[in-house]
């Protein structure tokens, strides 16, 4: 069940953290976070100037961290019942330079990691001391023990509402998003749902996030059996142009669906099992109520529409 409803947990001038996902399970927590820096603005002839006279950001002193330790940027940990700050080096971790000195985007790191089963508050520890980042310890709050056991459902059994799309419905490719909004930033007003199932093959929101006038959805597919061996078929090695793996999600207008292209996605399968993830990137509706077209024909599962409403606030 979603934990967090996002937005920035750290706003400091050397670097800010927000939570793009996090979902609490009664077997632990998963925290998907991103992390960025500002633009360095100098150039490269400035920096090296910068080293040359010893010009240099002091490190920030260490107190939950060792006095050395494996890490070389942004470390993540959380403190147990004792104090003692539980270091993460493991998960999943991508990293991105950022832009020329003349551009807009600073460096990111994006991290996921799966801790312990926490409830009630999680209290999350980021350090950077290289950059002068002070140890910083976030207190997330979470729900309790009795809520996220309850809303423990596996997607095989949990329940979904769909409806068939209008007929004649019209369709048209959509437009990439060129923008890149800073999703961390954002409020996640949709949590984890199953959209669509059909014997061994589901597709569900993981997260739908609100950020300025965007909408950020990620969609997982999951096939097993003859449909997963179908859909890695599909999707390896260079996937559908313009589509990505997985099912495919237009919205709705009226009678006409629009079909954009997905803004990231990842896959892994074989001939048993298929799993994706894809993140598409949409204008937010005028209404309160967003209505997709999920199809994935490749995996056999049929066409339907799903209405999710949206928070007004």
């Amino acid at each position: 069940m979603l934990a967090h409803h996002g937005g920035l947990i750290v706003d400091r001038p050397e670097m800010t953290v927000g939570v793009v996902r996090a979902i609490s399970r009664p077997t632990g927590l998963e925290l998907d976070l991103l992390a960025r820096r500002p633009l360095d603005r100098r150039s490269g002839p400035e920096r090296q100037a910068d080293i040359r006279a010893g010009r240099f950001t002091p490190p920030a002193p260490r107190r939950l961290l060792p006095d050395h330790d494996e890490g070389m940027d942004l470390r993540i940990a959380w403190l147990d019942p004792s104090g003692r700050a539980q270091w993460q080096f493991g998960g999943s971790r991508s990293s991105w330079s950022g832009d020329h000195y003349e551009g807009v985007e600073g460096p990111s790191i994006r991290a996921g990691l799966i801790l312990p089963p926490l409830f009630d508050r999680a209290p999350v520890v980021f350090a950077w001391p290289e950059i002068g980042f002070p140890e910083t310890v976030v207190e997330l709050p979470l729900p309790d023990r009795a809520t996220v056991e309850r809303g423990a459902v596996p997607i095989w059994v949990a329940p979904f509402d769909v409806r068939q799309p209008p007929s004649p419905l019209r369709s048209r490719t959509g437009e990439f998003c060129h923008q890149t909004p800073h999703i961390e930033a954002g409020r996640i007003i949709a949590g984890p749902r199953v959209l669509n199932r059909d014997g061994r093959v589901a597709v569900v929101l993981n997260r739908l996030t609100t950020v300025g006038g965007i909408l950020s959805l990620e969609i997982l597919s999951v096939a097993h059996g003859e449909p997963a061996r179908a859909a890695s078929a599909d999707a390896f090695p260079g996937g559908r142009p313009g589509r990505g793996p997985g099912a495919a999600v237009a919205i709705l207008h009226d009678r006409e669906a629009v079909w954009p292209p997905a803004h990231e996605s990842a896959a892994g399968g074989g001939d048993t099992e298929f799993r994706s993830t894809a993140e598409f990137l949409v204008d937010r509706p005028d209404s309160d109520t967003l209505t997709l077209v999920i199809a994935w024909p490749v995996a056999d599962l049929p066409e339907v529409c799903v209405d999710i409403p949206l928070d007004p606030a």
